[in-house]
């Protein structure tokens, strides 16, 4: 494997559907259409989809990749499911043991979106899902309690068991924020693995790229590049050459 990436692509998605940006202004609502272009387009080029055992304990392509969704959003059964569906493409979706049913009341901006409730995570684990932890209520672990670290480990691990009737093996940090209690809480919860977004501390906190409704063609197939990662923290130092490549490159248009 390119030394450039010692373990697969894993991307991060949180919704599917159409939101313009006012509904949507943290950028999480990629359309179906666009999730289909973006997944098949990894498929006709070679890339192997990996589900979470596979990822954990299998053997690994050279272009393998593993597709995860933050949040549980209604929208990913009503719209994220058939895109999946369709390319048989396995996928691991995150959850809020605390939130089942209820709506994003942690995003004051955009607090009514539909989560998944106990009959539609269900349905999620029947059609193939990997569903796994995001904690319990969506707040940060960074500095937390340590009652809230447990609220947000082991117990939403434990919601999930009773719901499902299999143990959730892997955790995403909400926000992707984590420190070194927080990692110790996760592994000491019984927990595999651990997903961050850009911030990389081991096992028990995995890089991801992050993909929006922004992503135009060329960006989506820039961040799958291996080199990815080491651009944005180069770019992350220089405040006036992300927004410089954006402008150069595009961004897809939101209503």
């Amino acid at each position: 494997m390119n030394a450039l990436r010692s373990r697969p692509l894993v991307l991060m998605y949180h919704a599917v559907g159409e939101r313009g940006a006012q509904e949507d202004p943290f950028c999480l609502f990629v359309p179906q259409d666009r999730l289909y272009e973006q997944l098949a387009s990894l498929l006709a080029r070679g890339w192997t989809p990996l589900t979470l055992d596979t990822y954990l304990h299998g053997a690994l392509p050279p272009r393998s990749l593993l597709v995860t969704f933050d949040d549980g959003y209604q929208a990913m059964l009503d719209e994220g499911l058939p895109v999946l569906r369709e390319l048989k493409m396995p996928a691991t979706v995150f959850v809020l043991g605390g939130l089942l049913g209820g709506r994003s009341r942690w995003m004051p901006e955009m607090p009514d979106e539909p989560l998944l409730d106990a009959e539609g995570v269900r349905e999620l684990a029947g059609a193939g899902l990997d569903v796994e932890c995001h904690g319990w209520e969506h707040s940060t672990l960074l500095k937390a309690s340590p009652e809230a670290l447990a609220r947000n480990t082991t117990q939403a691990a434990r919601a999930l068991t009773d719901l499902t009737g299999r143990r959730p093996r892997a955790f995403a940090y909400p926000y992707g924020d984590h420190d070194a209690r927080a990692r110790r809480a996760v592994a000491e919860a019984g927990f595999e693995i651990a997903f961050s977004t850009y911030h990389a501390e081991g096992r028990y906190a995995t890089p991801r790229v992050a993909v929006s409704p922004t992503d135009t063609g060329a960006t989506f197939h820039l961040k799958v590049l291996p080199a990815y990662p080491v651009m944005r923290r180069i770019s992350g130092h220089v405040p006036k050459l992300r927004p410089a490549l954006h402008s150069l490159i595009g961004r897809a248009p939101r209503s």
